[in-house]
């Protein structure tokens, strides 16, 4: 019988996060079990099921319980599609599929029950990116009409949004946007592809247009509200004066939007004022008590830096250092550099220059997300250029900008060499 829940209990582990290896584990398992099962377990039965007590033969309550976590109606559908869910199994069916022109409902099926395991969401990316360089629209429409979604986390489809995001890159761009065109009303693909994989290196280009479809299938006042400060920002860094007559107000939905969102608005608030008032530094600071600061603040620290508003983004750092730096989401290595280079420029700003040089040592450009690399690389340079040039470091301040002009020329964001001139050695 211990063989046939043996693996029962491994995937509970792999979906909860939890290894069981004390009972402080098993105490963390129960309150994630309760909160998603609504039908709680005892506590000392899930100590015998890891063998923290005797051992006993679990009933099938208890075996139902813990299946229903998983996404499963039941043990025995569990026991059923067992080896749909395993991560090999999974594959080889995907592989299977590439060889057709069309998938069913069988096909759906099996690709459901693979999801019930998060993990596998990258290889349905890589099934998928396999569709998108075939343009096989027939599979792609199905996918992401049928496909069930429901128990990925935003880390596994940051995975997910990149791998197709670039496969779809790599294609002609009118293919591409014929593709994009096909799919936008499909709520899985457009949160999780153009929504999700912010492309700021092609924002003058390949993105841009993919701004326009997103505004004109809309289905929502956040969509049209992302769209928006995306061209600000477009504008903004290209120096396009348009930028001057953007004015974009707080929908009446704000408070339910996503952080990073809400943040990004911000951002235009800053990079908009002549001078950030104190008002709007207290609504940033309140807003802080009821988001997750570490992506709240991804696009108000670079704002905050080109603005030169040193001492708000030194009080925001400090009071916020140990929520910044958190590492259990995929997309840290992101927000880690944006907040390094952040804790650079407070530090430049205090002449504390080798501090600010330990920073930026600390940032692996990398392993950055692909759509951020560029940008984030223009504040990177820019950062460097201004220490080099405050210790007049004549070889590190031309190579800075040498790096700087290259990112410009990618991304098309001449701001940056505007701003940059002040800092350069003769």
């Amino acid at each position: 019988m211990y063989n046939d829940y043996f693996q029962l209990l491994i995937d509970i582990q792999k979906k909860s996060n939890i290894t069981v290896t004390s009972i402080r584990d098993v105490k963390y398992l129960k309150e994630e079990l309760d909160a998603l099962t609504h039908k709680p377990l005892g506590f000392n039965t899930l100590r015998r099921l890891f063998g923290f007590l005797e051992k006993t033969v679990p009933s099938i309550t208890t075996l139902n319980s813990l299946s229903i976590y998983l996404g499963f109606s039941s043990f025995s559908s569990y026991k059923n599609h067992q080896a749909n869910y395993s991560e090999w199994y999974f594959q080889q069916s995907l592989l299977r599929m590439q060889k057709q022109k069309i998938i069913g409902k069988e096909e759906i099926n099996k690709i459901n029950i693979g999801l019930l395991d998060e993990n596998n969401i990258v290889y349905l990316a890589y099934f998928l990116s396999f569709q998108v360089e075939k343009n096989n629209l027939e599979i792609l429409n199905t996918v992401f009409k049928y496909a069930n979604f429901k128990n990925i986390t935003d880390t596994q489809f940051h995975k997910f949004s990149t791998t197709i995001s670039l496969s779809l890159s790599n294609i002609s761009e009118k293919k591409a946007l014929f593709i994009y065109e096909a799919l936008i009303h499909y709520d899985t693909f457009r949160n999780n592809i153009p929504l999700l994989f912010i492309d700021y290196t092609n924002l003058n280009s390949r993105y841009y247009k993919i701004l326009n479809i997103i505004e004109k299938n809309a289905a929502n006042e956040s969509d049209i509200f992302f769209v928006s400060l995306m061209r600000f920002y477009k504008n903004y860094y290209s120096e396009n004066e348009s930028h001057l007559n953007f004015q974009i107000n707080k929908p009446t939905e704000f408070s339910s939007f996503y952080s990073v969102l809400k943040g990004r608005f911000y951002g235009y608030c800053i990079l908009k004022s002549q001078n950030v008032s104190e008002s709007l530094k207290n609504e940033i600071v309140k807003e802080c008590t009821t988001v997750r600061v570490s992506f709240f603040l991804e696009e108000i620290v670079p704002a905050l830096i080109i603005k030169e508003e040193n001492d708000f983004l030194k009080e925001i750092m400090d009071k916020y250092y140990e929520e910044l730096f958190e590492s259990d989401i995929w997309s840290s290595t992101t927000t880690s550099a944006i907040y390094l280079i952040g804790l650079a420029n407070c530090n430049w700003h205090a002449a504390s220059f080798a501090r600010a040089k330990r920073n930026l040592e600390l940032v692996d450009l990398e392993l950055v997300e692909i759509g951020y690399y560029d940008y984030l690389a223009l504040f990177y340079y820019f950062t460097k250029l201004k220490i080099s040039f405050a210790e007049k470091d004549f070889t590190d301040n031309l190579e800075a900008y040498k790096k700087l002009k290259a990112h410009e020329k990618k991304t098309g964001f001449k701001f940056f060499l505007s701003i940059a001139k002040q800092f350069c050695l003769r």
